[in-house]
C-alpha cells in the first residue's frame, strides 16, 4: 500500500467516524427536542383547554346578546306603535276638549252664579 491508499483509507475512516458522530449528535438533539416539545404540550394543554372553554362561553354569550337584541328591537317596535296610537288618541282628546271648553265654561259660570247668588 502506498501513500495514496493510506490517505484514502484514512479519509474514508475519518469520514465514517465524523458521519457517525454527526448522526449521534443529531439523534441526541432530536430526542431532547422531542422531550421539550412533549413537556411544552403537557404544560400548554390545560391552558388551551381553558381557552377553548372560554371561547365557547363567549360564543354562548354572543348568541344570547343577539337574541336579546332581537327581542329588544321587537319590543321597541311594539312601543312605537303604542306611542303612535296614543298620539292619535291625544289629538282627538285635545280637539274634543277645545270643542267642549266653550259650553263647559258657560255652565261653570252659571253654576257659580246659582251656588253663590245669595251671599
Amino acid at each position: 500500500m502506498g501513500w495514496n491508499s493510506w490517505t484514502i483509507t484514512g479519509s474514508a475512516i475519518a469520514l465514517i467516524i465524523l458521519l457517525a458522530l454527526g448522526l449521534a449528535y443529531a439523534i441526541v438533539r432530536g430526542l431532547r427536542l422531542k422531550r421539550r416539545v412533549g413537556a411544552a404540550i403537557m404544560r400548554m394543554s390545560p391552558i388551551l383547554a381553558g381557552i377553548s372553554a372560554s371561547a365557547g362561553q363567549i360564543e354562548d354569550g354572543i348568541a344570547k346578546a343577539e337574541e336579546g337584541a332581537r327581542e329588544l328591537s321587537a319590543e321597541i317596535e311594539r312601543l312605537r306603535l303604542r306611542v303612535a296610537e296614543l298620539q292619535v288618541i291625544s289629538g282627538h282628546a285635545l280637539a274634543a276638549i277645545k270643542e267642549i271648553r266653550g259650553p263647559l265654561g258657560w255652565l261653570a259660570g252659571v253654576r257659580a252664579l246659582v251656588k253663590y247668588r245669595g251671599r
